[in-house]
């Protein structure tokens, strides 16, 4: 299989098909459709809150999941057999996600990369190579500077994509259907993700504040308790 049939089979997915499957559109839910909005919901509600506080957890999934579609899917374009693509998906993703796991920028990489990357591809909705390479690009570029600024883009990358998976999601299992809704919804979580992010890194960091002080106030005291020590040797002299 070429690289245009490739795409061509990604443009004739049909995201409204998978949702009629699952009993989701039109808000007409299923149990099993009810039960895979639930756990979405749930993903991206710890995803907007906790982007940050737990993102070695992030790390580790976030690796595992790109390792295991970069892999396959290099196999599966190489063609080779079904368990050799399964097999360059576990390798690949297990790979990552103890990169991801053990060092943390290469985790903070892995984790705004592909949140910012699935937020734009979510957004724009690329009908073309170039414009999906665009988004791929917007994701890298989010990425590398998140190295430099992880606090600030982790929290940001984080807020974003797990507002929209989870406004999404507790969009369909409401009985209110239109646009501004759905958008409203997801505003909502994002604002309530980047408020208790900021709150947990401002408690972290006054308590790294606090440790900090009380290190150089022990310090300070045991020089001057030596400083003391020394003057009484000084005066028995």
């Amino acid at each position: 299989m070429n690289v245009n049939e490739i795409f061509n089979s990604i443009q004739g997915f049909d995201p409204g098909g998978t949702l009629d499957g699952l009993g989701i559109r039109s808000h007409a839910l299923s149990q099993g459709g009810f039960a895979v909005l639930i756990i979405t919901a749930v993903m991206g509600l710890l995803l907007c809150t906790l982007g940050l506080k737990i993102i070695r957890v992030w790390s580790v999934l976030v690796g595992f999941a790109i390792g295991m579609t970069a892999g396959a899917s290099a196999a599966w374009v190489l063609g080779v057999p079904g368990a050799g693509v399964i097999a360059a998906g576990l390798i690949l993703g297990i790979a990552l996600a103890v990169l991801g796991g053990v060092l943390y920028r290469a985790g903070v990489f892995l984790t705004v990369f592909l949140a910012v990357t699935s937020l734009v591809l979510y957004v724009v909705n690329p009908q073309n190579w170039i414009a999906a390479a665009i988004c791929l690009a917007v994701g890298l570029t989010a990425a590398i500077i998140s190295i430099f600024f992880a606090p600030v883009l982790v929290i940001l990358a984080t807020s974003a994509s797990g507002a929209v998976t989870a406004g999404s999601a507790v969009y369909y299992m409401l009985p209110v259907t239109g646009v501004l809704f759905r958008i409203l919804l997801c505003a909502v979580f994002f604002i309530l993700g980047l408020v208790v992010q900021l709150l947990l890194e401002s408690r972290k960091q006054k308590k790294k504040n606090l440790e900090k002080a009380a290190q150089i106030r022990e310090e300070r005291s045991t020089a001057n308790e030596v400083e003391r020590a020394r003057s009484m040797m000084d005066k028995i002299e």
